[in-house]
C-alpha cells in the first residue's frame, strides 16, 4: 500500500496498535448488539449485529444510544 501524504507517519499511524476500550455482546429487547458499558447498570451501543431490518430505522438503536444492561 502506498500512502502520499504530508503527515508524518508518527502522526498518521498514532494509536493504529492501541488496544480499543472493552465491549460486549448483549441482547436487548431481542437484538443482538455491540455496546461499551458505561456503568453497571447502563451501556452505550456501537453497532448492530443481529436483527431486522426494520430496527435500524428505530431512532433508539442507533449508535451511540444508551441502553440498560440489567436482566441480559
Amino acid at each position: 500500500m502506498t500512502m502520499y501524504t504530508v503527515m508524518p507517519p508518527e502522526q498518521l499511524w498514532s494509536g493504529m496498535w492501541q488496544e480499543g476500550e472493552a465491549t460486549r455482546e448483549v441482547k436487548v429487547n431481542g437484538l443482538l448488539m455491540q455496546v461499551r458499558p458505561i456503568s453497571e447498570t447502563e451501556a452505550v451501543i456501537i453497532r448492530l449485529l443481529d436483527c431486522p431490518l426494520e430496527a435500524y430505522l428505530d431512532a433508539s438503536n442507533t449508535p451511540g444510544s444508551r441502553v440498560p444492561l440489567s436482566g441480559n
